[in-house]
Parts: structure tokens; C-alpha cells; sequence
């Protein structure tokens, strides 16, 4: 199996590696149609991490689009009952891209669970992100805060909703000087303010850090909160991937969708996040009665530049053959190589820049080896 996943690229072998993951933890694949309304998406254009939508009309003249978001089109189609859907996908979205403007696909691979989140669940969603992580790279950092803190503490200020985006860039940007300035001329106490940029500035290892976040608490949400990371934590006490999990309150999502855990994930040799998720039990409420939701997604599409693949062989062997030839045996001797489980080429010519670790000739009927290339 590891040679098999050693021809794929990053990509592929990841698609792979994370759906058998993803399965031997109980979630069943979902397939998903290409296409949505454009309504759709435009409705709930606010949960969308793109800037635009790629449309079209439909025969039927319908205004439809290539799908921008795995997450919505999960919420609407999937099918409930009393139990948890737990769903995991490997699907492309269409999105536009920030340097060019131009249109792009995405590759994502990613799991959904649509019922009643409780905090076993999100302890095992943060265990399998951690898990994905290391699947890409050995080196990684789980980012994780709750929507309960920043939020909350905003909620209590007498400020106004333009204020508040503004101090939650500063939060994202951890940017406190610029925090300290906007509270300063709005009128916010020197304690909240202090408050805010005591949070902001807390970031660690999670079981060094969480004591002190818990000490920050001043709310009932805070509060609820540091009990459900109190159960994470302890959860994933004995996990050796404990180490890599960070409490990080600058990781901030969409307040009109999202609620409770939220997440991001780093590895080593990506300059951006590869993974996002949380929980979003107001989008799915929203879209489905009474429902709550979680999950992440993981995005391949740049991975095959950060972890380029060195192979030593393009295949095993590489056969040359003169196309005069018409003897009908160098099949059966291809097929025969390749049920012992060898990769084969049969070409007229080497062509440039392949390698093989074996190069023969075929000459009247038989195999001569020449000089590996």
C-alpha cells in the first residue's frame, strides 16, 4: 500500500489516506450534484469564504451555479433521522481566486455531522482534524477558540455594529494597539478594554493556556465555554496529539452562522490554513428546523506545489519496441509484468526526462534489457 500511495501525488494520496481515516471512524461517503441555484447560494452569500459565484442558465432557464460551498449544499440535501449524519466527501468547489479574480477549482475532502452536537462530538471532530493534519505533515498546529468569548464580551459594550468590525479585524490581525485606540475613542472602560487584549494576547498549548483563559471568564457564556474546553482537553488528554493542539481567540468566524468550537489548521510548509471548521448550528437551524452541525473541511489544492513529490522512476520498467514489429506477444509479456505488480511503459523512443528502472528492447518476439535510463 505505501508504494501505491508513493505514485500518487500529495493529492491524490491524501483523497485517499483521509477517506479511510474518515471511515474507520463511522462517517459514509456523500455525493453531492455539481449544480445548486443560484438563489441558494446568494441567500447565504454572508457563510461564503469567496468573493463571487459562477453562474449559468439551465435549459429550463433557470438562474443556476457551480458550487462555491460543500458545507450549505450538505445541510440542505443530506438525509436526517433521530441518529447523527455523519457524512465525510471528497468534492471540488468553484471559487474565485484573491490574487487573479479568476475563477478556480478547489479539491476538498472534509466531514459533516448534522444532529445533536454534544461535547463528545466535538471532541472527536477536534481529534480527526488533528488526525487529517497529520496526514498531511507530521509538523502541524491546530488552532482552536469559541465563539463565546470575543463575541460575548462585545455583546456587553454599548457600541455599534461597525465599531465591533472593526475590533474584531484588530482581534483577527491581533492587532492591540489599533484595539486599545477604537475602544479608547468609543468610550470602553480601561477594564474591558484591558479584558479584550488580555484575550487576544492569550495563545499556547492548550493545557497551558486554558487555566488562563478560565480566569478570564466574566460571563455565563465565558463560563460555559471553559467547561466544554475543559472536557476537550481532558478527552484528549492521553492522545499524542495533544501537544499540537493551541488555544488561539483571534481565529473568528461569521457570528451570524457560527457558534461554540472553531478551528484552524497549519502545517509546515503552507504560508495559509489548510484546514478550517466549527460549529454552525445557526446555518444549519436556519436551513433545517431544530438541527445542529459541525465539521471541517480540508483543502488539497495547493498541497501538490508546498509537497512536491521527488520519485526516483516514472515506472519499473520501460520497454522500446519498433512498431515494424508485429509480433502480437509483447502484450501477454506487458500484462505478465504487470500482474507481478510492476509499473510498465512501452514507447517507440525514451522519452525525454523519463526514468525507469529497467529499460528493455523488444526484439523478434523477445526482451532484451539495455541501459536504464
Amino acid at each position: 500500500m505505501d508504494e501505491f500511495l508513493a505514485t500518487l501525488s500529495k493529492e491524490d494520496s491524501l483523497t485517499y489516506e483521509l477517506s479511510m481515516l474518515y471511515k474507520q471512524w463511522g462517517y459514509k461517503e456523500y455525493r453531492m450534484a455539481k449544480f445548486e441555484e443560484y438563489s441558494f447560494y446568494s441567500d447565504n452569500r454572508d457563510f461564503l469564504s469567496g468573493k463571487g459565484i459562477l453562474a449559468f442558465n439551465n435549459s429550463d432557464g433557470r438562474l443556476m451555479a457551480l458550487k462555491p460551498d460543500i458545507t450549505l449544499s450538505i445541510v440542505k440535501n443530506a438525509k436526517l433521522s433521530d441518529s447523527l449524519t455523519k457524512l465525510y466527501y471528497n468534492e471540488s468547489v468553484f471559487r474565485m481566486s484573491d490574487s487573479s479574480m479568476d475563477y478556480k477549482e478547489i479539491k476538498q475532502t472534509g466531514v459533516e455531522v448534522l444532529g445533536t452536537v454534544d461535547d463528545y462530538l466535538v471532541a472527536e471532530m477536534l481529534m480527526l482534524a488533528a488526525k487529517s493534519l497529520k496526514t498531511v505533515d507530521k509538523d502541524f498546529i491546530l488552532s482552536i477558540s469559541h465563539m463565546a468569548f470575543i463575541p460575548s464580551l462585545l455583546a456587553e459594550l454599548n457600541i455599534g455594529e461597525n465599531v465591533k468590525k472593526e475590533i474584531i479585524e484588530c482581534v483577527k490581525g491581533k492587532n492591540t494597539h489599533d484595539l486599545r485606540a477604537i475602544c479608547k475613542k468609543c468610550g470602553v472602560s480601561s477594564e474591558k478594554t484591558e479584558l479584550l487584549v488580555n484575550l487576544v494576547s492569550l495563545n499556547g498549548k492548550m493545557n497551558d493556556i486554558l487555566p488562563k483563559l478560565c480566569e478570564l471568564a466574566c460571563n455565563d457564556e465565558m463560563n460555559k465555554a471553559c467547561v466544554e474546553l475543559e472536557f476537550i482537553a481532558s478527552s484528549l488528554k492521553k492522545s499524542e496529539l495533544c501537544d499540537r493542539l493551541f488555544i488561539d481567540l483571534s481565529v473568528l468566524n461569521n457570528t451570524e452562522y457560527y457558534n461554540g468550537i472553531i478551528f484552524q489548521g497549519y502545517v509546515e510548509k503552507a504560508p495559509v490554513a489548510v484546514l478550517t471548521g466549527g460549529r454552525y448550528d445557526k446555518l444549519a437551524g436556519k436551513l433545517r428546523e431544530n438541527t445542529q452541525a459541525i465539521g471541517f473541511a480540508v483543502y488539497l489544492d495547493n498541497l501538490n506545489f508546498y509537497y512536491k513529490k521527488k520519485r526516483e522512476y516514472d515506472s519499473d520498467i520501460l520497454i522500446i519496441f519498433d512498431s515494424a514489429d508485429s509480433s502480437v506477444s509483447l502484450l501477454s509479456l506487458v500484462e505478465s509484468f504487470v500482474e507481478k505488480g510492476f509499473s510498465v511503459r512501452v514507447e517507440h523512443s525514451i522519452p525525454e526526462g523519463y526514468k525507469a528502472k529497467t529499460v528493455y528492447a523488444f526484439e523478434n518476439g523477445a526482451l532484451r534489457e539495455v541501459a536504464s535510463c
